[in-house]
């Protein structure tokens, strides 16, 4: 409707909004004001105020919104959101502001927001910076905040609502470049240095995309999904736990990601993906107390150009759960996992007797990190039983895959089961050397797809036997089947159902 301005103009009907429950409005290319109150106000004679029954709001493509709801503070009384639960608003590129004071005040039950593309917007509550003391808002039934291409929104919320979240479980931040507070910190607001108090104590997903001039906040909540993308945040760690005498993660601009002292932190965590943080060299450090990590099933690290390593021994040994790893683009990363030689004495308990495993591990794929010499200890295979995709692409110094790292770590059984690896890519790697360590003889059941690309110093062959299972050892120049892995080194590729390209294995 390219011509709709108002809704009402002139006297309203009768009990006009009162039993209003559902409103939904879109592309009205000149609607300024959606709920024009001012003009009823003189009218209302019903006990039930204007818009009590409202549920559910949503506008979309409203360009020349300026105004929800146009209501005078002295006419509060008229109107209520106390019905309110969902509220989506996108593409009101001259919409200010969402809620006026008045009605935020009356909002007990609204349970999400999502707000998409409107860059005009400052304020979530349009308060006028001298009233924002007067007002004591808890929104006790509160779980969704979705806030993403916001460019002119600089805070969140004002700061008196630091406590007012209690069931807040999802907090979704995407490309709001002038995002500077979650809350509008006034003097003598924050708790450690600069830092402000998110209490949260459900928040469950925490995703933070795009936002490069974000302030220090504490979260205190068992997580269970942690996004950071392209923030200028780079600290989260327990700084002081007398402090608030538990827990808690603070997102700050530091080198080290995770600095655990209370050890169980991030014992819900099942999602963590880290991308395009330049300044980050650590993800957990190696501290008194080990990390647990038992839920966490995914790990994506993405453009982190400064990470030396990810897991310390300590922290690898509770990676019981985790399905899918995901590295790209880590230039200075040298390990996976930190050596045990380079693990401080003061680390707790005995790593050296710890085992590396990861049983449910599915997915692997490890691209472009240009100083990457090794991906795992050789140990790691025989916890592999899960392992399904390995993917190794672009890593120009890569030269074993599969590293004989110290006696205790070999495995005195030379041959090696994959028993469910499908797909293999092996590509644009220079200085690989070996897939599987000499003396030591992969067998490969389920493989289905393999291809080796631009590995031209790489001395594995691939052979299949009767049971069309492929296998894979060592080579040497003088063995006959050499001459025919000589394709391997520059290209090749299989499937299962190209059998014969493959030379026959011949048992020793």
């Amino acid at each position: 409707m390219n011509c709709l301005k108002e809704l009402c103009h002139g006297p309203p009907p009768t009990s006009f909004l009162q039993n209003l429950e559902e409103v939904t409005i879109e592309n009205c290319k000149c609607l300024q004001v959606v709920f024009q109150m001012n003009k009823i106000c003189e009218k209302v004679e019903s006990q039930a105020p204007l818009l009590s029954r409202l549920t559910i709001l949503k506008l979309y493509s409203l360009p020349e919104l300026e105004s929800i709801w146009n209501l005078e503070s002295s006419h509060h009384e008229i109107a209520s959101l106390r019905s309110l639960k969902v509220v989506r608003i996108g593409d009101c590129s001259k919409l200010k502001t969402i809620f006026s004071p008045c009605l935020a005040l009356s909002m007990l039950h609204l349970q999400e927001l999502y707000i998409d593309c409107c860059d005009g917007l400052e304020q979530i509550i349009g308060f006028a910076q001298e009233d924002e003391n007067h007002y004591s808002l808890c929104w006790p039934k509160w779980k969704t905040l979705w806030i993403e291409n916001c460019r002119s929104l600089k805070y969140v919320f004002p700061d008196t609502l630091s406590e007012a979240l209690p069931q807040l479980e999802c907090v979704y931040l995407k490309n709001c470049p002038h995002l500077v507070l979650i809350y509008n910190q006034t003097e003598g607001k924050d708790v450690t240095g600069n830092h402000i108090l998110l209490n949260v104590p459900f928040l469950q997903n925490l995703s933070v995309i795009n936002c490069p001039h974000l302030t220090c906040f504490v979260v205190q909540a068992q997580l269970e999904k942690l996004y950071l993308s392209n923030v200028t945040c780079r600290q989260l760690c327990n700084i002081d736990v007398l402090t608030l005498n538990q827990d808690y993660i603070i997102v700050g601009d530091h080198e080290e990601v995770f600095q655990v002292q209370g050890g169980h932190l991030f014992s819900s965590l099942q999602e963590l993906h880290l991308e395009y943080l330049s300044k980050v060299q650590i993800i957990w450090k190696d501290v008194a107390q080990v990390v647990t990590l038992q839920n966490l099933t995914t790990l994506e690290i993405i453009d982190c150009k400064k990470l030396r390593y990810i897991f310390s021994p300590t922290t690898v040994c509770s990676l019981s759960q985790l399905v899918s790893l995901q590295i790209k683009g880590c230039e200075e990363l040298e390990r996976i996992i930190l050596p045990k030689d380079q693990v401080s004495s003061s680390s707790h308990g005995d790593i050296g007797l710890q085992p590396i495993s990861f049983p449910n591990l599915a997915t692997i794929s490890v691209t472009n990190c240009e100083n990457l010499k090794t991906l795992f200890p050789l140990g790691f295979v025989s916890s592999a039983h899960q392992l399904k995709y390995l993917m190794v692409k672009q890593n120009p110094k890569l030269e074993q895959v599969f590293e004989v790292e110290d006696g205790r770590e070999v495995t005195t059984k030379k041959e090696i089961k994959f028993d469910k690896l499908e797909r293999l890519a092996l590509e644009e790697l220079a200085c690989l050397v070996e897939l599987c360590p000499k003396g030591y003889h992969f067998v490969f059941p389920a493989l289905t797809f393999l291809i080796v690309r631009e590995c031209p110093n790489m001395t594995t062959g691939f052979f299949i036997d009767s049971n069309h299972f492929v296998h894979s050892k060592k080579t040497e120049a003088t063995e006959g089947p050499a001459t025919a892995q000589s394709t391997v080194h520059n290209y090749m590729f299989w499937g299962s159902f190209m059998r014969s390209t493959l030379p026959h294995y011949m048992e020793e």
